[in-house]
């Protein structure tokens, strides 16, 4: 409910229970004027124009004689809640005012708090995760010095089984390089690129006709699972020092051998060179001149 002051004008917002059903007297805290006010009176406008000094005497005259029949008829606890009703009214407005700037200022203030305070999505710690990230970097490491060690490994099979395939492959490999050939025997290694072996070699002096002679016998066997060319053989006599004193060439007559199969020869030779230390026989690559063997 408003009220006016009919003195000054200011305009006051009260709660119709606190006029009772009677109306009671109130006080205005600006120019501190008492009038009457009860609840059956009109509304006040703003806009209603200040009330002519004669008839705000007259007003005045008239709270003054209510108010005081009612200061003697009322307690004085009522008349001073009606006039702090009144008296701080004004103030009350100002504090709500300033309450409505605090509560803007506490809105703007706490905009920041609301915002911090939004729903927003949780970080969740996964503790599996660093796990699973340690056991990759450790996999990680063990991987690259696995592959090392597979490199290494796998370097040193190869190299094995290069040495293995020029083991087994040695007469091709001679073949394709001669100079090898040295390298093998250095080692013990016999090269054999004909595929044919010499067997039950014998060397023996014999008499024939009253004239020393020197006989030399033996097999030649194929060594391969196919048929097998057969060259001729040179018989050399060597001395003490290992140095050539004689040599001779035999060619046989059977030209081939069949596959792991095998033949005889024998050859004679008159008057031999005296201080024959030992003989070598070897295969050589067939002439145009072909020796009778007995």
């Amino acid at each position: 409910m408003k009220i006016k002051c009919p003195e000054c004008g200011t305009s006051y917002d009260i709660k119709a229970e606190a006029l009772g059903a009677e109306g009671r007297s109130v006080k205005c805290a600006r120019c501190s004027n008492r009038w009457f006010v009860s609840p059956n009176d009109p509304p006040v406008e703003d806009t209603e124009p200040n009330p002519p000094a004669q008839d705000a005497s007259s007003a005045d005259e008239t709270a003054w004689e209510e108010d005081n029949a009612a200061e003697q008829s009322a307690p004085d606890d009522g008349f001073e809640d009606a006039a702090n009703d009144g008296a701080f009214n004004e103030a009350a407005n100002a504090d709500a005012d300033e309450a409505a700037f605090d509560a803007d200022d506490e809105e703007e203030g706490d905009g920041q708090d609301i915002e911090a305070s939004a729903h927003r999505p949780k970080i969740k710690i996964n503790p599996d995760k660093f796990k699973k990230q340690s056991f990759a970097r450790t996999r990680r490491v063990l991987a690259a010095i696995n592959f090392g060690r597979i490199g290494s490994v796998s370097v040193l099979v190869g190299c094995v089984v290069l040495c293995a395939l020029v083991f087994v492959m040695r007469g091709s490999v001679v073949k394709q390089a001669p100079d090898l050939a040295s390298f093998f025997e250095m080692i013990g290694m016999d090269i054999n690129l004909r595929g044919l072996e010499f067997g039950d070699l014998r060397t023996f002096s014999d008499q024939e006709g009253g004239r020393p002679v020197l006989v030399v016998e033996g097999t030649i066997r194929n060594l391969l699972s196919e048929r097998n060319q057969l060259p001729a053989i040179r018989l050399s006599i060597r001395g003490t020092d290992l140095q050539e004193i004689y040599a001779w060439t035999v060619e046989p007559r059977t030209r081939t051998l069949d596959p792991l199969d095998q033949t005889r020869f024998r050859t004679i030779l008159s008057d031999p060179p005296p201080g024959a230390a030992d003989i070598q026989v070897r295969f050589i690559d067939r002439d145009k001149r072909q020796l009778a063997l007995e």
